[in-house]
């Protein structure tokens, strides 16, 4: 069959109608957040704002100008990437962060909580960045799409039915020409993974169905719900020529259905704690740090002896448990490599396998005082309460790397 738009302007954005994609970068979209929370109440436009974002754009290594001027600050031209997450209020004027937007920012809530929450909260039409008109045609239409959630839906179906984990991605391309006009249709996960299957094989003709990405940014806009996936490891992107061919993997079939809840971010305070205590009793963001696991394994070829350096110069022993078993001992990366760190030993320390995920994921952070910040599943835990308050840092360990990372990750 033919697919039909279910109105004339349907296609499918999230953000902001000028797309800046390296905001979705961890620790560009975590720094920013983080300049934000300093300056609760203040207007954006402030001189202290433009020169924190100076900092975070020099320090992350950006390519966006995050502080072009304190008037045209990317606070004022693209904070809908912040309002559209549910991290920063819609309203005009002074700076003012959700209670979510609070708790990510202090390291309370991690990354792959957060990745799990924007997985079952992203909704199209987004409340705060879409217009009223925009949410009209979307009301009259009675049509209402989680993307991240039904991408992640496709992948897995395409899994389950193409044979195996070697296929389990999806492409901007296949995205974009097949799956977009579909959902758009009410067609199921299991169904448009079908018919993606067939156009993968060469044996759909979609000559005849409407173009969902018409104008200029279009194939930008939709391409950002997988660049998103992707940064914060719910996929495992694989450069293929051509951004449009690119393959986003999942290496874990992740059950997305299981933590949602009628809850919304949106909607206040008391239902955004609510949809954070149905991610953190789901198998969500735990399987999301296996994919992000999964996806740095993949990609790295020096651990072997950037691992035997780290366990040398920390004489086989555990920076935060004192453990000395060499079995479950591993080497972390302070800056991870993704974000231009590097395989010497002033960017490592030593820690016990199970100690090393919950750093990496976020749920144990380091100041650079030494003092070691837990984020609120860690408080919780009965296995994790023993853990120390604060450390010393070796003095192997390059100072400028600890802070860098409390930063930005």
């Amino acid at each position: 069959m033919i697919p039909v738009k279910p109105f004339d302007s349907y296609k499918w954005r999230w953000l902001s109608v000028q797309p800046t994609e390296s905001l979705l970068d961890p620790p560009v979209f975590l720094g920013v957040l983080r300049v934000l929370a300093r300056h609760e109440g203040e207007r954006p436009s402030t001189p202290e704002i433009e020169t924190e974002l100076n900092t975070v754009q020099s320090e992350t290594n950006t390519t966006v100008n995050l502080a072009r001027s304190a008037e045209r600050n990317i606070i004022r031209n693209s904070g809908q990437y912040w309002k559209g997450t549910g991290l920063l209020t819609p309203d005009k004027g002074g700076i003012q962060l959700t209670s979510l937007g609070r708790q990510i920012a202090a390291g309370r809530i991690t990354q792959s909580e957060f990745a799990a929450i924007m997985v079952q909260q992203t909704i199209l039409p987004n409340p705060w960045t879409y217009s009223p008109e925009e949410i009209a045609k979307w009301k009259a239409a009675n049509l209402e799409i989680r993307p991240l959630a039904l991408i992640l839906e496709i992948i897995g179906a395409i899994s389950r039915n193409q044979g195996g984990m070697k296929d389990a991605y999806i492409t901007p391309k296949e995205l974009i020409r097949v799956a977009i006009p579909l959902a758009g249709m009410r067609f199921t996960a299991l169904d448009i993974a079908n018919y993606v299957i067939q156009f993968r094989r060469g044996n759909l003709d979609i000559s005849a169905w409407p173009d969902c990405a018409p104008e200029a940014n279009d194939t930008r806009l939709a391409r950002e719900f997988l660049l998103f996936l992707s940064n914060f490891g719910l996929c495992r992107r694989v450069e293929n020529g051509k951004r449009l061919e690119d393959r986003y993997f999942a290496d874990e079939v992740l059950d997305v259905v299981a933590s949602l809840t009628t809850a919304s971010i949106f909607a206040g305070d008391e239902q955004a704690d609510q949809v954070v205590n149905a991610v953190r009793h789901s198998t969500l963001p735990s399987l999301i740090e296996r994919q992000r696991t999964t996806t740095t394994v993949l990609s790295r070829q020096g651990q072997p002896k950037f691992r035997k350096q780290i366990l040398r110069i920390s004489q086989g022993q555990c920076l935060i448990t004192g453990e000395r078993i060499g079995e479950v001992l591993e080497a972390a990366h302070i800056i991870p490599v993704t974000s231009g760190g590097a395989d010497e030993t002033d960017n490592g320390i030593c820690l016990r396998v199970d100690i090393h995920r919950l750093f990496d994921s976020g749920n144990i952070r380091l100041r650079p005082s030494g003092e070691l910040q837990f984020s609120d599943a860690i408080k919780t835990s009965q296995n994790y309460g023993i853990l120390p308050q604060s450390i010393v840092i070796p003095s192997f360990i390059k100072m400028a790397n600890v802070e860098w990372r409390y930063k930005y990750l």
